[in-house]
Formats: structure tokens, C-alpha cells, sequence
């Protein structure tokens, strides 16, 4: 099959998703257990140490029960709906001493960009930004003094509790966020279409022309610009690899015979070496092979759909984008190991079984 987003986010990743979330769960459930203690002992206050307790208590028993069986979008949301908000209610009363309560909230969107993606990194920074407002006017026209602070160290003590425990949460996500990074780009590497990386299958005759670097248009400086950083932009390669997905899979255009890597950059307004580069970083050894993928991924789906026997194989390779069948008996042969005929009788044999 051809590669889907979905199909990106493989077993290992969401197996480090769980891991960070099983982690993530014992870090809160600890820092809320001692923040429930600075209530009662430092701050002297009673109810909300009980409501901190509380709620580190839930959040632990409950994930206890669901561990073995939970899917993470569902419970990344949920989390990051209700703990905001709870967050809000510890800040009414803090706020009027020290905002640096909202710090609980600063970790919220690195965990909707490791988690969910970068839309819902400025939904969640929406959110939060929102409930920030609201404590602050409601601050302003109410007056919240369930407990006094009148001792600055114990401002002091609280709001380094604070800071100190949110940077604990920041690392963790930055780790693991890391880690997530490399086993996307080191997976799609090793694990797509158990292609081999030698020479001789680097000179793959495919129909098109090689990855060659053309001069950058004047117009598309300014993006190319945000991908010219080698340490700091796997993020964007990866970015740019979807945009190539969209318009070779998605659109079709692999089924272009003509179709080059010079004719893809300009319609992402970017240039070879960019695309080039995302495409490898991908798994694929150069545009070619990439496109050719695609190619025999539709032969495949089309030898499936349709009866082989009223459907000339001649129009299966012409409709996925070959222009003629010594090339395309040769390229399935080094993607797929087999040869075509070899592949059509497999599936009769597995049909007629």
C-alpha cells in the first residue's frame, strides 16, 4: 500500500507515545502529591491540598484502569481539556500574589505538538491563552481570598515549586519528543519497501530525469530559507515530505510519465535539492525510486481490483505511470523481488486456495 500519515505514526512511535504517557501520568500524580503538600504544611490550606490530592489520586487510579487499552488522541484531548481548567481554578486564588502559577500551563502545547500535531499546538495555545485571560478578569472584578499569603517566602517557596516542577515536565516532553524525531526518520528509512542501498540499484532506469540541483527562482528564496539549518529542521523535511506526498500520491501525478523532480519543486515552490533531500530522509534512495514506489504500488492495487484475465497488463503499468514494460518488468522486479507474471500467479494461487 502506499504511505499514508497514518501509516507513518508506526507501532514504535506509539509505543514512545504510551511510554511518555505512563511516565508523564507518575511525574503529575508525584508533583501534584507535593503540591498538595505545600498547601497543607507551607501554605496552611487545608481544601485545596485536599482538591491537589485528589486529583493526583484519580488521575493515577484511572490511568491504572485504563493502561492496557486507551487510544492516545482520545486521551491526550481529554487531559488537555480538564487540566487546564483545573489549573485555572488552583490560579483565582493565587493570582492576585503571583502569576506564576500559569506556569502549569506552559507545557500544554509541546504536548499537543508531540502528541496530535501543529494544528492543535495553536488551538491548545488559543485555550490556554483564553483561560489566562479569564483568571485575570475575573480577578479584577472578584475578589478570590480563600487563603491568604501574607509571608513573601512562602510566595517565594510556592512559585519555585512551581517553576521547578514545570521544568521537570518540560525535559521529559523534550526528551521523548527527541526520541519520537529519530525513530520517524530512522523507521521510514529501514522499514519502507525493504528497498536495498546499492549502487545498482541507484541507477534504476526509470524514465525521468536524476536528482540534479537547479538554480533556486528568485521567489522561492525566502522558503528555502526555513530549511537551510542541518540540525534544526527535520521537523520542516518532514513537513515537506507530505507536501511531495500530497501532490505525487494523493493528486497522482506519479502517473505522469513525464513527470520530473524539477516539475514537483516548482508546484511546492521550493527546488531539487530540498525535495530531493526530504524524499531520502524518507527512506527513498532519490526522487526515482520514490516515484516508482508509488508506480508499482498502483500496479499492485490495480492487479487486485481487476480481473487479470480481462484486463491487459499493458494497461495496469500505462495507467500507474510506465511508459513502456522492459522498464516496468524491470523496476517491480528490483522494488517487489519478483517479476510481475511471478506476482499475478501468486495471487491467483492465494485466490484459488
Amino acid at each position: 500500500m502506499m504511505v499514508t500519515n497514518n501509516e507513518l505514526i508506526n507501532t514504535s512511535v506509539d509505543a514512545l507515545k504510551r511510554k511518555l504517557i505512563s511516565q508523564y501520568v507518575n511525574l503529575m500524580s508525584g508533583i501534584l502529591l507535593g503540591y498538595s503538600l505545600v498547601f497543607y504544611f507551607v501554605i496552611k490550606d487545608s481544601f485545596f491540598a485536599a482538591c491537589t490530592l485528589a486529583y493526583s489520586v484519580l488521575m493515577f487510579y484511572t490511568f491504572m484502569i485504563i493502561r492496557k487499552s486507551y487510544n492516545i488522541k482520545v486521551l491526550v484531548h481529554l487531559y488537555m481539556t480538564y487540566a487546564p481548567l483545573f489549573a485555572g481554578f488552583i490560579m483565582l486564588d493565587f493570582w492576585r500574589y503571583s502569576a506564576a502559577t500559569a506556569m502549569w500551563l506552559l507545557p500544554v502545547p509541546l504536548g499537543a505538538h508531540i502528541f496530535l500535531g501543529k494544528k492543535y499546538v495553536y488551538v491548545y495555545a488559543v485555550y490556554i491563552f483564553l483561560i489566562i485571560v479569564a483568571v485575570s478578569i475575573l480577578n479584577r472584578f472578584f475578589t478570590f481570598d480563600y487563603f491568604a499569603l501574607n509571608d513573601v517566602n512562602v510566595i517565594v517557596i510556592s512559585d519555585t515549586f512551581v517553576g521547578l516542577v514545570n521544568l521537570a515536565v518540560f525535559l521529559v516532553l523534550l526528551y521523548y519528543n527527541e526520541k519520537i524525531m529519530k525513530v520517524k526518520i530512522e523507521e521510514n528509512t529501514h522499514n519502507r519497501m525493504g528497498f536495498s542501498y546499492t549502487d545498482n540499484q541507484n541507477k534504476v532506469d526509470v524514465n525521468f530525469t536524476n536528482d540534479a540541483q537547479v538554480g533556486i527562482p528568485a521567489e522561492f528564496i525566502e522558503k528555502d530559507k526555513e530549511i537551510s539549518s542541518e540540525d534544526e529542521n527535520i521537523d520542516k523535511y518532514i513537513a515537506l515530505f507530505e507536501e511531495v506526498k500530497n501532490m505525487v500520491e494523493t493528486k497522482a501525478y506519479f502517473k505522469d510519465v513525464d513527470f520530473t523532480i524539477s516539475q514537483l519543486s516548482n508546484m511546492l515552490k521550493s527546488n531539487n535539492l530540498y525535495v530531493s533531500k526530504s524524499i531520502r530522509l524518507n527512506g527513498f534512495s532519490n526522487f526515482n525510486h520514490y516515484l516508482n514506489t508509488c508506480r508499482i504500488e498502483n500496479v499492485k492495487k490495480l492487479i487486485h481490483e481487476n480481473d487479470i484475465s480481462r484486463v491487459t497488463l499493458m494497461y495496469i503499468y500505462t495507467e500507474s505511470g510506465f511508459s513502456n514494460q522492459s522498464t516496468f518488468n524491470r523496476v517491480f522486479k528490483q522494488i517487489e523481488g519478483i517479476t510481475p507474471s511471478e506476482f499475478i500467479t501468486m495471487i491467483k494461487t492465494k485466490e484459488n486456495s
